[in-house]
């Protein structure tokens, strides 16, 4: 449970690792650069509110971002109780792990793209979606053998070093929500509390859905549409985050009285097409890149959208692409 006693500068890996207990997740650079801190998240985004499952570096996420997110470590993925993943299994078998520090953020990265893209991923898509994380024990090759025999192309040299696959069967990982009785004690419920009316004296959640967390020094607004952010600048000093990437290159420790978090404000995420392609300010560089690729096979006009695809597909990384840059 977050309370009002953690501020923004209490970021989902410090939580996790001090409060929470969970030490799969680590944590090194503190800059969203090296992967350790990788984690699972499973939230509706705008500006459909559709489910989706992306990596994140809970480096540079504040614990107060999170609400309504599901969020899995490498624990929820598979552990010694209740059976280990594929994934972890398949590392552990080609000798993907040494010293082992950075091999949660590779299996949680691992897992995120996995199951984003319901198991379809080629070998040459597996490659290019790991430079979110650093290793220096393995020389990534058993490393990127491993991934790559999960691929829909898997070459005959990966399926060679498949022994006894089938012996991975008895895999069932549990996640973080479970549906199924497991091995060990789940305190997750089924039922979800009605958010509307949840109110305390650190935490409202007021009738336009606008989430305020009282700090102490600094308040924390989680709002929905343009109104509540104008509504929240008024009480003083402010700073906006939406992914907070920003955090991992001019480090801030010291918040002003409102901070405002835009990230599910649905109309900074929308598009509109005419001569021009218009994006909303708020958009992830993932999904920009995703209406980039789309637009530009379904529209002549505007193939020249795959160039700006490949240029992106150089910038940041995709638990940094996931979240939006916000300095």
């Amino acid at each position: 449970m977050v309370d009002g006693k953690y501020g923004p500068d209490v970021s989902l890996n410090e939580f996790i690792r001090n409060v929470a207990d969970y030490r799969g997740t680590k944590a090194m650079c503190h800059e969203g650069g090296c992967g350790a801190c990788v984690v699972a998240v499973r939230a509706p985004l705008p500006p459909n509110n559709e489910v989706k499952l992306f990596s994140v570096n809970s480096c540079l996420v504040s614990v107060l971002s999170c609400h309504g997110w599901e969020v899995t470590t490498v624990e929820g993925v598979g552990n010694k109780t209740m059976g280990y993943h594929d994934i972890q299994a398949r590392l552990a078998k080609f000798n993907g792990t040494q010293c082992g520090y950075c091999t949660p953020g590779w299996i949680m990265n691992m897992y995120s793209l996995y199951e984003s893209k319901k198991k379809n991923l080629s070998m040459k898509e597996i490659e290019n979606s790991f430079a979110s994380n650093i290793c220096r024990c393995t020389g990534y090759r058993s490393i990127a053998d491993a991934f790559k025999s999960f691929a829909t192309d898997i070459d005959d040299r990966l399926k060679n070093k498949l022994i006894d696959l089938e012996d991975l069967d008895f895999v069932k990982p549990c996640g973080v929500n479970c549906k199924t009785k497991c091995q060990h004690k789940c305190d997750k419920k089924d039922s979800k509390p009605d958010e509307n009316k949840e109110t305390d004296d650190w935490f409202v959640v007021d009738e336009t859905n606008k989430i305020v967390v009282d700090c102490g020094s600094t308040k924390f607004y989680k709002v929905f549409d343009l109104n509540d952010i104008f509504q929240a600048m008024e009480h003083g000093e402010y700073r906006l985050i939406a992914g907070n990437t920003g955090q991992g290159v001019f480090h801030v420790s010291n918040y002003p009285s409102t901070v405002i978090d835009i990230f599910n404000v649905a109309v900074l995420k929308e598009y509109s097409m005419d001569v021009n392609l218009i994006l909303g300010a708020g958009m992830p560089l993932t999904e920009m890149m995703e209406l980039f690729l789309k637009i530009s096979g379904e529209n002549e006009e505007f193939s020249y959208l795959k160039q700006f695809y490949d240029h992106m597909d150089l910038v940041a990384h995709i638990p940094v692409r996931n979240r939006i840059g916000d300095e």
